[in-house]
This record gives C-alpha cells, structure tokens and sequence, in this order.
C-alpha cells in the first residue's frame, strides 16, 4: 500500500487514492459486522447458524460486497502494484534499487511497528477478554502479547499473531517488495503480451488458490497490477470509447466475483479466492479508464479516506476490539458505533504524526543513499586531471613547432 499519487504529464492517478480509501472503509466495516454474534459465528466458518432475516441479507447477498474485506485486501494488492511500478515506466528512469529499498523500509516498517505499540498498549490498558456478548470471531482475537509475539510481528516476514492481525497482509507487502525488480522486469518485458502476462498470473493464483498456497495465491496479485501499471496508457486507449454500458457490465462482474465467497450459504468452492481476484482486476480497472468511478474517486471523501487509508487500516481492529471489551456490557451497538469513530478520529494524527514523518524520512534516508553511491562512483572513476595536463602539454609542444 504505497503512495498513490502519480504524475504523467497532464494525468495524476488520484483516483485509485479514493479506490484505496474506499478498500479501507470496507475493511473497517468487515471487521465492525464480524463482532456481531450471529455475523460474527459465519464469518468464522459455520455457515450453519441461524440468521434472521436482516443477518442473511447482509451475508449472503450482494450487499456483502459492502463488507467483504476479503477483496478490498486483494485491491490493496493490485493498488500496489500499479503504484511501485509507475516509477520506473517513466522515460530514462534510473534503477536505484538500494535507495528505493531503503525508502521501503521506512515507508512500511514505521507506521506498523507504531500500530503494534498502539496495540499493545490497548491491551494493556483493556485486556482483551471472551464474552457471549460478542462473536466467536472477535473472541479470536483475546490474547495476552508476550515479547516474542511482538518480535515476531515486527518483522513483518511471519504470519501476523491477533495482537493487531491487520499487519498479516504487510507480510506480503514485504515480499512484494523486496521483489520488486522482478516484477519491473516483468512488466516491462514482452509488452505486446501483456494480456497473456495477466492471464498466467490469474492462472498462478488460481492454482495457489486450489493447493492452498499463500504465497503463490497473494504474490501474483501484485503481478496483475505492475502489468496494469506498465500498460495503463495502452489499456486508456482501447477503453476510451467503451460505453456506458459496457462499463456497468465490468462494474457489475467485478463485484459480483469480488463477492463470489458468499453468493450462497453452502461452502465457497476451492480456489474460490482466485475468483475474487478477477474481481478486483476488474474494479482497479473501471477505477482506471471509466469516468464515472473516476469521479467517485476524485470526490473529497473518497479522497480523505485514501490519505489515511493506511492509517486507518492499521489501527482501526486494536481500537475497535478496545471498544467492544470495555462497552459491550452496556450495549454492543453503542460500543461498534464509539469505536468506529475513535477509529477514523485516530487515523488523521496517526496519519500526520507517524506516517506523514516515516515518508518525509523514508524520502531523506533515499536521498542520502543515492548521495552515497554518487560520491563512491566518483572516488572509483580514475583522476581526469593528469590526462588533462597531459593533453594540454602536447596542445602546448604543437603550437610552439608550429
């Protein structure tokens, strides 16, 4: 989940900041349904449980798609991709890769490890305790951190515990990154194909989907949006004159497969994750080329959102679940509604306080590196003066013959 401003001549892609912060308000929501004791119960695996009739719409219809923080995580995935590649699509981009990793390293690590403090002192303020007052699912999350728990989710290369589980996702984000310069090359490469490029990441995921594998499930998202990314100005062209309904037909199949984990009560067919990531190629892609989702994504709330968007999904869980425990005994909806407030009341000074400094740092350790391997480029070029002096002397002897 990197910077999404972009500019390209005349074009800046600030809607996918919008697209982005409407991901997060998905994902607060998912996890503000799933303390729900009856949402909450489905939402860990027991299709079973009786739901009334309110609780069966919100779950097994197309208005899951509201909540459903499965798909918003895999756009964050293509989001991402497409953002770090644009760089490097630029004429005469130069490939710095240490300082575009110690900038990474900055961009990510600080603001994750604030949330896993914020977290921490959460729960040792407000322990975490189970209630029938609440869902299974949030009951998940009751955990005393030990040092090495915390330790474990600050390198962000391990499956996150439940201290603050929305940091599992920056595992790949990690990895994503660390191995960016193959998906630059990727992209960039067999330009003509980049259709086929998308279509055999699909097939990658699907069979990570089908064999259970995570990082063969999750990495060739990143992959889909690169080669979005690298080819957004030929995808412009050929969708520039699509009408209206053709867009309505994306929009709609996008959120359809988005949705495809919950379209029935019965259990989601294996590799059904693979399904959900179409659907999120296809919402990226009418956030891209289709003016319509291009306003919803200009506007100033989708824009707020964007801006703290990864604050906002970073400490949103830890405050809600704080809510939940220290509230739930008087009323669960006043505590759900106390929280998500708290939440985005939160994510604005986290945004200006921790996340804005890690950026403004992650900039001035990339510079200071790129100073360095400047100044060791020049101490390893051999002197140019001698052979200077040398010329001038034989400039010299020749106009003294002549």
């Amino acid at each position: 989940m990197g910077l999404m401003r972009y500019q390209s001549g005349q074009t800046r892609v600030t809607q996918l900041d919008g697209l982005r912060g409407i991901a997060a308000l998905v994902v607060v929501a998912c996890h503000v349904l799933s303390t729900l004791p009856g949402i909450g119960s489905v939402v860990s695996g027991n299709r079973s449980v009786g739901f009334n009739t309110a609780e069966m719409w919100a779950v097994f219809s197309p208005l899951h798609v509201l909540w459903n923080g499965t798909p918003a995580v895999h756009v964050f995935f293509v989001l991402s991709g497409f953002v770090l590649v644009l760089p490097f699509t630029r004429p005469g981009a130069v490939r710095n890769w240490a300082q575009y990793y110690a900038k990474r390293f900055f961009r990510l690590y600080l603001p994750a490890w604030a949330s896993l403090a914020v977290a921490v002192a959460l729960i040792t303020v407000i322990p975490r305790t189970a209630s029938p007052l609440q869902s299974p699912w949030a009951d998940m999350y009751v955990i005393d951190p030990s040092v090495g728990q915390v330790f474990k989710d600050g390198l962000l290369l391990l499956n996150a515990s439940t201290i603050n589980t929305p940091l599992w996702s920056l595992k790949w984000e990690v990895a994503f990154s660390l191995l960016l310069p193959a998906y630059v090359f990727l992209a960039l490469r067999w330009r003509r194909f980049w259709h086929v490029k998308i279509g055999l990441a699909l097939l990658l995921a699907a069979v990570g989907a089908l064999q259970d594998l995570e990082w063969l499930s999750y990495l060739p998202i990143f992959a889909i949006g690169a080669i979005l990314g690298a080819e957004r100005e030929r995808i412009r062209e050929l969708t520039q004159s699509w009408p209206r309904f053709v867009w309505f037909f994306v929009a709609a199949g996008g959120l359809f497969l988005a949705n495809a984990e919950w379209i029935s009560p019965e259990q989601p067919i294996p590799g059904v994750e693979a399904v959900v990531t179409v659907g999120a190629t296809l919402i990226v892609l009418l956030f891209v080329s289709c003016r319509s989702a291009k306003r919803l994504g200009d506007t100033a709330a989708a824009q707020w959102l964007g801006r703290v968007s990864f604050s906002l999904y970073l400490v949103h869980l830890p405050i809600i679940l704080a809510g939940v425990t220290l509230l739930r005994s008087f009323s669960l909806p006043l505590a759900l509604a106390v929280s998500v407030a708290a939440s985005f009341v939160a994510a604005e000074p986290f945004h200006r306080y921790v996340e804005q400094p890690a950026h403004r740092l992650s900039i001035a350790v990339g510079r200071a590196v790129q100073s360095r391997i400047r100044r060791e480029a020049r101490a390893d070029k051999p002197p140019v003066r001698p052979a200077a002096e040398a010329t001038s002397r034989h400039l010299v002897k020749s106009s003294a013959a002549t």
